[in-house]
């Protein structure tokens, strides 16, 4: 398609009569009205007059805004034509949006041009390189996580996620400065192991790829039903461990249980989110043996798995925390090593656990407990109108105003505003917080900490709490958090909590990231899945969103809302009654 002689001629004669009606002052115009048009202004000048004037054109705003100005700043230049058709950068970039799927985008959301072949027609030629580019800036946002930029506000408020977009006018000018426009359109996507480990299943479970197979040797087992293998005990299985976990021993020791064995199980079972104990009992051996009862993988649960990663921020941390909702578990990760894991209970339905990051500032020893609003408003109130307000001391509970301790009997609960009250418990025992919280400060006011009640941790389904995160082993978790952060020795953490005051709070020197994420699915570097029921709905509600199915969305109340005062109708006299109905109050909100 060899624009010259005649043909060009023709071109530049239609180009006028198309741009004729906007005058010779208008913003399309040639910069430099003097200047001879040739074949590429008349593309550039019609993808201008496209983008500006047809409505036709369906574009975001902020896309035809920058693709407008793009052009203008090219002096009209087109990207993807030449005299040939299209240029072999277009085709390549066509191809690669062609193969979105693998990287489980839909391909049906990009609109490609039909090839202009030899046409000489200047709109058909821009319409096409109009097409192109408006299915590029397209898939830089989808890519980024841009179809569904707010899940907070079209989702559920519990899922606290902004995607951060790529400015349009900078997708424009690096593919148009890149010499290989399909690679830049792939790293767009996060650079997220899990993520990659993720589209390498998707694409496998569609039948196009294999998984990595495992390093570990197959044919090593385990008897499943032996005993608890224990550091420093001796068992012929030990021998077998060894040889699963490739760990050497000294000569005639093939059997005893050492300390470096012992390393290498802990290791394992915080990389298979197992309870790292170092204890090898029916649990461990079945995931050795690779036994653990697979559960059907659904397509949708790693799109939705993949989206949120689109919405993650691009640096995790070379030190982190991930708290994996799903799956009931908190692990501390360095570099891309997971050094500390544990059960957790999160919250319940009606008052999830929020899915956000933050960074971890405090780790406080023997805390206080604040009574929040939404506890102070819907539990502790009725339960004081009912039974009287004298249960309060009787359970531990103190009641402020203004920084003064005030007697709670003397309170007439008919017409305060127990918010206006710090109502809290202070370190002990029977303290709901247990021996250790750690605060990473946030708008839901959500934080991990200890709790009491361990036998909760039992529970395959740990659905239990107000919305923050109990954590079975929390000194295990402070010593991973404080030996980082402080160089502290596991006997440096035991004297702060054993010496230290009441309430002591140890500033980090340097700010942990702290990622409350809610994946149902997890891949493993053998290309292994692991599959966590959706006890908030979260991944049915982004399967839906992904398919514009925005209607059908639960959304449910918004718990970021102000917590309303409503008033029992009935109050007893100051002190009256027992302390039964308060005494409810902790077993309900935390089990005991």
């Amino acid at each position: 398609m060899r624009l010259s002689g005649l043909a060009l001629i023709a071109v530049l004669g239609s180009a006028a009569t198309t741009l004729a009606p906007h005058g010779p002052a208008n913003a399309i115009e040639p910069d430099a009205p003097e200047r001879l048009l040739n074949a590429s202004d008349v593309i550039g000048l019609n993808v201008r007059r496209l983008l500006e004037t047809n409505s036709a054109v369906r574009a975001e705003a902020e896309d035809r805004a920058a693709l407008t100005a793009a052009y203008a700043a090219r002096a009209n230049a087109p990207l993807w034509i030449d005299e040939a058709g299209f240029t072999t950068k277009a085709r390549a970039v066509m191809a690669e949006l062609r193969a979105a799927a693998d990287w489980g985008l839909d391909p049906r959301q990009f609109t490609l041009p039909d090839d202009p072949g030899g046409s000489l027609d200047p709109n058909a030629l821009a319409a096409a390189e109009t097409t192109l580019s408006l299915a590029v800036l397209t898939y830089a946002r989808h890519a980024r996580g841009g179809r569904i930029p707010e899940p907070s506000k079209q989702l559920s408020s519990y899922l606290d996620r902004k995607p951060v977009l790529k400015d349009p006018a900078e997708v424009i000018d690096e593919i148009a400065t890149t010499s290989d426009p399909a690679a830049y359109l792939r790293a767009l996507h996060p650079s997220h192991r899990q993520f990659h480990l993720l589209r390498q299943a998707l694409v496998t479970l569609r039948g196009g790829g294999t998984a990595a197979k495992p390093d570990e040797p197959e044919a090593v087992r385990l008897p499943q039903d032996g005993p608890t293998l224990l550091p420093g005990k001796r068992h012929p299985d030990v021998a077998l461990l060894r040889q699963r976990l490739t760990v050497e021993a000294a000569a005639g020791e093939q059997d005893v249980y050492d300390e470096a064995l012992r390393e290498a199980v802990i290791a394992f079972q915080a990389a298979n989110g197992l309870n790292a104990d170092g204890l090898v009992g029916r649990g461990t051996r079945t995931a050795l043996n690779g036994d653990t009862a697979a559960q059907p993988v659904r397509e949708s649960a790693i799109l939705a798995a993949m989206e949120q990663w689109r919405w993650m921020p691009e640096d995790l941390g070379a030190f982190h925390i991930e708290v994996n909702i799903p799956e009931y578990s908190v692990r501390v990760i360095s570099g891309n090593e997971v050094v500390h894991a544990e059960r957790i209970i999160v919250g319940q339905t009606n008052n999830q656990t929020p899915v956000f990051s933050d960074q971890m500032e405090t780790v406080v020893f023997q805390p206080f407990w604040g009574v929040p609003d939404s506890i102070k408003v819907n539990e502790i109130l009725p339960a004081i109108a009912r039974g009287g307000s004298g249960a309060l001391a009787r359970q531990g509970l103190r009641l402020q105003y203004n920084g003064r301790d005030v007697d709670a009997t003397q309170v007439d609960w008919s017409s305060a505003d127990i918010r206006n009250y710090h109502v809290y418990q202070p370190p002990g025992r029977s303290n709901v917080l247990g021996e250790v919280k750690f605060l990473f400060p946030n708008q839901h006011q959500t934080y991990m900490h200890d709790t009491p009640t361990k036998n909760l941790f039992n529970s395959s389904v740990r659905t239990f709490s107000h919305g923050c995160m109990r954590v079975r082993n929390p000194l295990k978790l402070a010593e991973a958090v404080l030996s980082y952060d402080k160089g502290w020795s596991k006997q440096m953490v035991d004297q702060a909590l054993q010496d230290g005051p009441e309430n002591n709070q140890v500033v980090l020197d340097r700010k942990i990231p702290v990622h409350m994420i809610y994946m149902t699915v997890v891949a493993a570097e053998d290309g292994s899945l692991k599959t966590f029921p959706d006890v908030y709905g979260h991944e049915k509600r982004i399967t839906l969103a992904l398919a514009g199915r925005f209607n059908e969305i639960d959304r449910g109340r918004d718990h970021l809302a102000p917590v309303q005062l409503k008033r029992p109708q009935v109050f007893a006299q100051p002190g009256y009654g027992n302390s039964g109905p308060i005494n409810n109050i902790f077993q309900a909100i935390f089990g005991f």
